[in-house]
């Protein structure tokens, strides 16, 4: 039976249930599902790297709050999910794996839980398999919210560059060998490029201490291979044109943890795609400072409201 990471300064939310279930290749993955009183919908709500479900207790509270319910996965290869399948592939086709993940979780574990219409929200890498799937065609989400959404790692040329060096330690033996890293900005909150917020930075970091196993370290050569590769697969053209989702992107104004910049040229792809920059917000725009969390929300009620019951 799969288990919540409880801790003082971040309950369980009331009603909640967290679930193991077998992917399509065997893999077990957690899931958690959170009740609405009275539910006008349904929000998929997908972390970044490193990131597992606790974190986003808040988050889930906040969107209960508004009648939704939410449904929540921790992709595997962090969290309590499976982690070794991707690193056994040495991480070959690791975003279209998470694609199917969330097309699967989805399908069979969110819908015959939670009537619609469904939402999809992301956060960071969760965007990149998030829009992968819109590009595919999947009809189930009626509008998807995709926050500071990791569409690129790095500006041109250093993505490329990047991308060769990350490709040729992996073709020599090195996909599962971490890449360096100079600091983990969620350690410390001092000079942190991830929320200029100190408690809720402090309530992460108090997770990972409780429960380490949850936690990762720095992403490996193969991870960054496939986020480059997925990356430019999208940036393909006419990758995007194919996303009849109507797709709200909300980006930090003072992004430093992925290419922000990128968000603009994948806005002006489609016409589905609208644009939102929250000026002064870091990366996890979701774990900031109370006014820049507002206009996060404002954004997002906004976006959904046309489709809610």
């Amino acid at each position: 039976m799969s288990r919540f990471i409880d801790i003082p300064g971040n309950p369980v939310p009331a009603g909640a249930q967290a679930v193991t279930f077998t992917a399509h290749d065997g893999a077990k993955l957690r899931g958690a599902f959170f009740p609405a009183e009275t539910p006008r919908g349904t929000v998929v709500l997908m972390a970044g790297w490193s990131e597992f479900i606790e974190k986003y207790f808040e988050t889930v509270e906040d969107l209960r709050a508004r009648n939704l319910n939410v449904a929540m996965m921790d992709w595997r290869g962090q969290g309590l999910s499976d982690r070794e399948s991707a690193p056994r592939s040495k991480w070959c086709d690791f975003f279209s794996i998470l694609t199917g993940d969330l097309r699967d979780f989805t399908e069979r574990h969110v819908k015959p839980r939670f009537s619609g219409p469904y939402i999809l929200m992301t956060h960071s890498m969760g965007g990149m398999p998030g829009l992968m799937l819109l590009t595919s065609d999947y009809p189930a989400f009626e509008r998807a919210v995709l926050c500071a959404p990791m569409t690129r790692l790095f500006p041109e040329p250093r993505n490329r560059i990047t991308g060769i060096a990350a490709a040729l330690a992996s073709t020599v033996g090195f996909a599962r060998k971490p890449v360096m890293q100079k600091e983990d900005h969620a350690d410390r909150f001092e000079g942190n490029i991830f929320t200029s917020d100190a408690a809720r930075h402090q309530r992460f970091r108090e997770l990972r201490i409780a429960a380490p196993e949850a936690a990762n370290e720095a992403p490996s050569y193969g991870w960054v291979r496939a986020a480059i590769e997925a990356s430019n697969a999208i940036h393909a053209p006419g990758a995007l044109s194919q996303v009849e989702t109507p797709v709200l992107i909300i980006s930090a104004g003072d992004e430093q943890q992925i290419d922000g910049g990128d968000h603009a040229q994948i806005a002006a792809a489609n016409p589905n795609i609208s644009l939102k920059t929250i000026p002064g917000a870091l990366h996890e725009i979701m774990m900031e400072r109370d006014d820049i969390r507002a206009e996060y929300f404002a954004a997002f009620d906004a976006f959904i409201a046309p489709i809610l019951r």
